[in-house]
């Protein structure tokens, strides 16, 4: 690879890396502060609570990679265009493609970290991310389905309400 390919590789990736590690604490700060109430009410241990965050932070990175994949790409070629760069480089004699071949090796290096973390790393944070909230954040809530309902009495008889209230046990329709 040329020093034009290294170049613009490592600006699209530390852009990429960028736009992640400005993101993310962004996310963390503001899941905190809607789960802080419920995190301090059921008094759970701070390694939990660690724990819990570090698996929300690969289950938000892992979310919202395609997005932060787009921004940086367009952040980065903007920029470039911006600083008349893309220009130096085709009025060089580069060809279109010949350019657009250090973007086709980052979004390689990305989709194998992107499947790496898709495969691997993001089940294991969703359930421990899931774990946690059934644990310690919807505690003694049960996950109902209260919309059409069916229910059968006897081998003739079937009792239908397209809706329930789990609160007042009553039921409509």
């Amino acid at each position: 690879m040329k020093i034009l390919d290294w170049y613009i590789l490592k600006r699209y990736l530390l852009t990429f890396t960028m736009m992640l590690l400005l993101f993310i604490p962004i996310g963390i700060t503001v899941h905190l502060a809607e789960k802080i109430g419920k995190i301090l009410e059921n008094e759970v241990p701070l390694p939990e609570v660690l724990l819990y965050f570090l698996d929300f932070t690969i289950y938000f990175a892992h979310l919202l990679f395609p997005l932060f994949l787009f921004l940086s790409v367009i952040w980065f070629t903007s920029k470039l265009a911006n600083n008349t760069e893309i220009i130096a480089f085709l009025s060089s004699g580069v060809s279109f493609t010949r350019f657009l071949r250090p973007y086709l090796i980052g979004a390689a290096i990305v989709a194998v970290f992107s499947i790496i973390l898709g495969l691997f790393l993001a089940p294991k944070a969703s359930e421990g991310f899931n774990s946690f909230s059934y644990k310690y954040l919807k505690k003694g809530r049960k996950a109902v389905d209260n919309t059409n309902v069916f229910r059968q009495i006897n081998d003739n008889e079937i009792i239908y309400v397209s809706s329930f209230d789990v609160k007042n046990n009553n039921g409509q329709n």
